[in-house]
């Protein structure tokens, strides 16, 4: 009995010979599946370059940081605000409540409202002093030494070079 010869087993082309294929003929399914691929491969980099770049230009790494660090920043001066400052208030002002609890009635034409005037005070200083501690930290950590340069453009550059008569 004869032996039957096998056809031989094509090898998977790979995008750069598919694409370096000139010949006039179809194409066939595994060139057409490869160069599909590197297609699907060069979009997904250039989308995935793409927002690498917008991360880095926007800084949104940078926002990101800094929206935790002031959230907890907030949590220090709430804390600063209820252990310290309102017990001195407290020393100070007549009456025992907080500073936040105090309020004085407002009447006009027979009705009364009362006016929250230390919730008010209690705000700002709590605002006062977080812009403090951030700038405090800011400035501390030097981070204003950190910020980018941008580079002028080349106009500007050949402008400042040429010798002024």
């Amino acid at each position: 009995m004869a032996k039957k010869k096998h056809a031989p087993k094509q090898q998977p082309i790979t995008a750069t010979q598919a694409e370096n294929d000139t010949r006039p003929t179809l194409l066939s399914p595994s060139k057409v599946a490869a160069i599909a691929r590197a297609e699907a491969k060069d979009i997904a980099n250039k989308q995935v370059s793409g927002f690498t770049d917008f991360l880095r230009e926007q800084s949104v790494i940078s926002i990101g940081i800094g929206l935790v660090l002031g959230i907890q920043i907030k949590a220090v001066v709430d804390t600063i605000m209820a252990s310290l400052v309102n017990p001195v208030t407290q020393l100070i002002l007549p009456g025992q409540e907080a500073l936040s609890s105090k309020e004085f009635m407002m009447t006009l034409n027979g009705k009364e409202v009362a006016i929250g005037w230390g919730a008010i005070v209690y705000s700002l200083f709590t605002f006062i002093m977080v812009a403090i501690l951030i700038y405090a930290g800011y400035k501390l950590l030097r981070l204003d030494k950190l910020t980018k340069k941008k580079d002028e453009p080349v106009a500007v550059k050949e402008e400042k070079e040429k010798p002024k008569k």
